[in-house]
This record gives structure tokens, C-alpha cells and sequence, in this order.
């Protein structure tokens, strides 16, 4: 059903059957259909009702710490790619130039633009996109960040968000996946891709961030 309503899903959905194997029992299955679900649920609070869900997710302010760490966002042109309901946007704002948040979900657009109003931000502009299709031109921004955004595509996701950071400019991922077997972590670290990696030092967790200078 999912291939016939969008096509483009069949590699991703190809991909997860060849990274992952089947449930070795029911009560593994089990397990992985109620996580589903809960996931389902989520996503379904998160594209309906943005204010919950932004109230719920786990976005503490050390995670932009995380990031400055990393390289300073003073006097930057930032494009949160994948924000969301704008937790990082909103905080990058704070002390960047300009922050582009890169969104595909209509209604959390709407609810960036609306918080920023509400807020008096007027330096954060909600945009429509994905990341395997920034809709931006190329060596266009001074840093590009994402956070629990990026693997649906990855290798053209990778390509796309070095395509519209300027020479000389940052990618800091903030995936928060603890793994280092996953096929994220194998990815970014390798000689193709060439991220550096390293543990979130706040926030009590072992998750991990990676980053290259363009």
C-alpha cells in the first residue's frame, strides 16, 4: 500500500529490510509493534497538535550548547534542516543572524511562524523542504544543523546539505542514536564522508554528534 501511495518510499523501505532482520520470536515482535505504535502516535500528535508535542520532546538547552562547541553561530546565516517544531531554531536564533528552519510539514511551519510572532523573533523563517532538497542555492549558509532529522535518505541528504554550505562552513548532526553499529555512525565516519564524532559531554546522555568543516 505504502509503495503504491509514494513510490519513492520503496528504497527506503528496502534499505530497512536489509539493515535490519526479522523478529527472531513473537515476543520480540511484540515488543518492536507496541514501539511502533507509540511511534505512530507520536507522529500523529506531531503533526496535529504542535503545541503538545513541543511541550514533550526532550530538546534541553544544552543541545545548542552542543553545537556552539563546535563552531560559534554569532553574526550566522544557520539553516535548521528538518526542524520541526523549532526547538533548535529557536534557540540558534538567539544568537545567529538569520536561521532558516527547513520543514516539509505544513502545519509545524505554521506553528514556527506563529511562536516567533508570539516571541518576537523576527530573525527565524520557516521554510517548506526536505533534506535530500534544500530549497536553497548552492554555498548558500554559514553552518547547517540537524537534529533527529537526518537518515531517511542519507547518502543523498549528505550530499545535499554540503551542497548549500559555504566553503569553509560547518554541518553539525545532532541524531541522538547511542550506536556505533548503525548504519548512521558507519556512514558519517567513513573515508567518503569524513565526519568527526564524538559523545554529547551534556544533558546525562551517550548519544552521540557529528560534524565536518566544508
Amino acid at each position: 500500500v505504502l509503495e503504491k501511495k509514494h513510490p519513492p518510499i520503496i528504497k527506503f523501505i528496502k534499505d530497512l529490510l536489509d539493515q535490519y532482520p526479522p523478529a527472531s520470536d513473537d515476543e520480540e515482535l511484540n515488543r518492536l509493534t507496541d514501539e511502533l505504535l507509540w511511534e505512530i502516535a507520536d507522529l500523529i500528535m506531531y503533526n496535529r497538535d504542535p503545541d503538545v508535542f513541543d511541550a514533550k520532546a526532550e530538546l534541553e538547552a544544552w543541545v545548542i550548547e552542543e553545537i556552539t562547541s563546535i563552531v560559534p553561530l554569532e553574526n550566522k546565516v544557520v539553516i535548521d534542516a528538518g526542524a520541526g517544531t523549532g526547538k533548535i531554531a529557536f534557540q540558534a536564533a538567539e544568537i545567529a543572524k538569520t536561521v532558516f528552519a527547513v520543514e516539509p510539514v505544513s502545519s509545524l511551519r505554521r506553528y514556527i511562524r506563529k511562536k516567533a510572532v508570539e516571541k518576537g523573533v523576527e530573525n527565524i523563517y520557516a521554510i517548506d523542504g526536505v533534506l535530500q532538497a534544500i530549497p536553497f542555492p548552492n554555498d548558500f549558509t554559514d553552518v547547517l544543523l540537524t537534529c533527529r532529522a537526518i537518515g531517511w535518505n542519507l547518502e543523498e541528504e549528505l550530499k545535499e546539505v554540503e551542497r548549500v554550505v559555504k566553503p569553509g562552513g560547518f554541518i553539525v548532526h545532532v541524531p541522538m542514536y547511542p550506536d556505533i553499529d548503525d548504519p548512521l555512525y558507519t556512514t558519517l565516519t567513513s573515508s567518503k564522508w569524513q565526519y568527526k564524532c564524538s559523545n554529547l559531554d551534556a544533558g546525562g546522555s551517550n548519544s552521540r554528534k557529528y560534524w565536518k568543516q566544508i
